[in-house]
């Protein structure tokens, strides 16, 4: 559930980030549509898996 705080900064921001006001029912899709693709594509990680691919980090190459 959207809350209307939520809503007011979410128009607040993409003001500012994108220099466009939305109206509240575009705001409401927008932010639905952020939310929804942050859950399908944000997967925690382990400590194990972290420790196992932060060591690719310095040197990505090797990680292929």
């Amino acid at each position: 559930m959207i809350t209307e705080e939520f809503l007011n900064d979410f128009i607040a921001l993409y003001k500012q980030e994108f220099g466009k006001t939305l109206d509240r029912a575009e705001a409401l899709e927008q932010a639905t549509a952020l939310i929804t693709l942050v859950k399908i594509t944000y997967k925690p990680m382990s400590k194990k898996n972290w420790k196992k691919y932060s060591k690719h980090l310095d040197n990505p190459d090797d990680y292929c």
